[in-house]
């Protein structure tokens, strides 16, 4: 039997969920990461559970405004998964669209783009991976260092490139934003060749053992020349010597090349991820 629970207090949310969420930390990163760094007063969209004859197996969670987090979950039948689209479109009938592992997400869009009247937009389809260990080190060509605030009108242009090559285009302001926060906090890495800047990645989403590296951008004029390999093996060494026991990241499947390269450096994939959206109701 399917039960879904909804939740309207963070703290009593948090402590429920994380050790479920802990039994995978890098498929649940991204759920992982959002949850643990929520401040005090934040009021997620929502934020649930769903059990399986008393046994947790699934939780969700949204923050984004265009789609409700889904985590790594325990096996469901298409009937439970039909009650639980069911159950979820009568407790949230403006659900935007979702994000989790791709056979479940694909099940459960169907049945609630029928009740929504929808059409399911598949935004994007990705691979998790997780690295304990770097195969390819960085080459000696160049170095990792944190981005700086002298490096700023370079940074705030490649994020504002970067959103738009991934299919999230932000705005200038936005663009810069997130520069300044990413350089304030210590997070955004560049790859330096004799004083030229050539690649960048950034770490988020920290947990008790796991961090992702994301944000992994190379000019077009520099591409092809293995800076964005770098950059990434020598940030992932980085994070696991601070003490961090795995590295997480995801990709697009539509780049094929970035999937070889991170799985030359180490990453192993442990999970397809899809993003979908529902469209306006058809007519």
């Amino acid at each position: 039997m399917i039960e879904l629970r909804k939740y309207s207090d963070a703290s009593v949310f948090k402590q429920d969920v994380l050790p479920f969420l802990g039994q995978y930390e890098g498929e649940n990163n991204l759920l992982l990461g959002v949850l643990m760094n929520l401040n005090e007063g934040d009021k997620p969209l929502y934020m649930g559970t769903v059990t399986k004859n008393g046994e947790l197996s699934l939780v969700l969670l949204q923050t984004h405004p265009r789609q409700m987090i889904l985590s790594k979950s325990l096996p469901l039948t298409s009937e439970e998964i039909a009650d639980l689209a069911k159950k979820l479109y009568e407790d949230y009938p403006n659900i935007p669209g979702l994000i989790g592992e791709s056979t479940l997400v694909t099940s459960l869009a169907e049945q609630i783009a029928r009740l929504k009247h929808s059409d399911v937009h598949i935004h994007m389809k990705q691979r998790i991976y997780v690295l304990t260990e770097v195969k390819k080190p960085a080459s000696a060509s160049g170095k990792l260092r944190q981005a700086e605030m002298n490096d700023f009108a370079t940074m705030k242009e490649w994020i504002y490139h970067f959103c738009q090559d991934v299919g999230e285009p932000i705005s200038v302001e936005e663009a810069v934003q997130k520069a300044e926060e990413m350089i304030e906090k210590k997070r955004l890495y560049v790859w330096d060749t004799d004083g030229k800047l050539v690649s960048m990645a950034c770490w988020a989403r920290p947990t008790k053992t796991n961090v992702t590296v994301g944000f992994v951008y190379t000019p077009p004029k520099e591409r092809k020349k293995g800076y964005a390999s770098d950059c990434v093996a020598a940030l992932t060494q980085h994070l696991l010597d601070s003490g961090y026991n795995t590295v997480s990241l995801y990709t697009d499947l539509a780049n094929p090349t970035s999937n070889k390269i991170y799985m030359e450096i180490g990453y192993e994939p442990v999970m397809d991820s899809m993003v979908v959206l529902f469209r306006k109701e058809l007519c």
